[in-house]
């Protein structure tokens, strides 16, 4: 086989894998949790050792979602009874620390950005755990008072992440040459959704992790809230991404960061990024599971170093904490909510996003965020006046 014959068969693999060699930190010693920004975020939101209070934890009870399995998803584990329990943990210098992992051990690693967890499974999980906190925020509407909100976020756990099932044949072939297209990295614990009450402690929206973007959905109009305050979720095939329940397999348009390119593709649905792929969800199996509460500064968040094994491409190594879980720019909860906040085909959102990007930056920051607090705040009025054109 000639030189140019070979680099001609490798183009579809090489097309294939360049969006995680983008997607990958530059600095291949570190992960994503030394993006620039963070360590200046927690600097000035230090996390504290809080627990929800028992009313707290009445309330997370009362709320907590009903997630529904795709077919062959194998389900929730939890974090250090199923996953840290299994598995050993190095040091900066590659040197084993311990092949018995304890939540006090991996705790005190929680700060080392080069220390690397390796998961070893050995068990099935016997213990499907959802981990549930409580934060709030006093937000200013535009032009109205200052109101506390609630935002009771729960973290699901799955052993493994995988690539988006949208992805076209020929991709799926070509990175299924190199890797496993179900094990793309250990541990999905960015998973989560978070309900929003407001100051009247009324459910207000929901929002979704999705990928490395939340989604916010407000309820009553995007999304319905049973009688019994508990969420509907889907979880995505391969991926574990969190959606709205919907009957039968459902695709779902996706983007891996807050880009102004992925965000112009969900609410456009044109112009998808090359080489990204959307979700399918098919909700068939609801999870069961119980809840669990750490400390804001457990490792389970925290967590600076690898949580998984590392692997050769970009993209497949282990992730940090979950506080990780998306650019510092969006770390607020309340800009994850409002920056999360846009419709598809919606011209307005579109607007906001150009005049956002008007300065060739290639992320949503703040400023779209205040944009879309606006859309926020006055759909949400729409809502509670029960208008139809909302």
């Amino acid at each position: 086989m000639t030189g140019a014959v070979l680099v001609h068969r490798l183009m579809p693999l090489a097309a294939a894998i360049a969006p995680l060699l983008v997607a990958a930190c530059g600095n291949s010693d570190t992960n994503f949790s030394q993006y620039p920004g963070f360590a200046e975020y927690f600097a000035a939101n230090p996390r504290t050792q809080v627990l929800p209070t028992p009313a707290e934890r009445a309330l997370l009870e009362q709320h907590r979602p009903r997630l529904f399995l795709p077919p062959g998803n194998p389900g929730l584990i939890d974090f250090y009874g199923d996953y840290v329990a299994q598995g050993a943990l190095n040091d900066a210098q590659g040197n084993l620390v311990s092949d018995r992992v304890t939540q006090d051990l991996l705790n005190r690693y929680r700060d080392d950005p080069h220390a690397l967890f390796i998961h070893h499974p050995a068990t099935a999980p016997v213990r499907p755990t959802v981990y549930a906190r409580v934060d709030r925020e006093t937000v200013a509407s535009p032009g109205g008072a200052p109101e506390v909100f609630t935002f009771l976020t729960y973290n699901a756990v799955f052993r493994v992440s995988g690539l988006p099932a949208g992805m076209s044949s020929w991709q799926e072939f070509f990175l299924g040459l190199v890797a496993s297209l179900d094990d793309w990295h250990q541990l999905d614990h960015y998973t989560a959704a978070t309900l929003v009450l407001d100051g009247a402690q009324r459910p207000a929206a929901l929002m979704m992790q999705q990928h490395n973007l939340v989604r916010t959905y407000l309820i009553g109009r995007d999304v319905e809230l049973p009688a019994d305050g508990r969420p509907l979720i889907d979880i995505a095939i391969r991926s574990n991404e969190f959606y709205p329940h919907a009957l039968g397999q459902v695709r779902r348009r996706a983007a891996p960061m807050p880009t102004i390119a992925g965000i112009r593709y969900l609410i456009s649905g044109q112009g998808q990024p090359a080489f990204e792929a959307d979700d399918i969800t098919d909700g068939v199996t609801e999870a069961t599971y119980g809840l669990a509460y750490l400390p804001h500064d457990d490792a389970f968040y925290a967590f600076q170093g690898w949580l998984g094994e590392r692997r050769r491409l970009p993209g497949r190594s282990g992730p940090p904490g979950a506080d990780y879980n998306t650019i510092p720019d969006l770390k607020r909860r309340s800009a994850q909510m409002f920056a999360g906040y846009f419709r598809e085909g919606s011209a307005a959102d579109l607007a906001h996003l150009d005049a956002t990007g008007a300065d060739g930056r290639s992320h949503v920051d703040g400023r779209f965020a205040r944009l879309q607090a606006e859309t926020f705040f006055r759909d949400r009025a729409c809502v509670a006046q029960n208008i139809a054109a909302c």
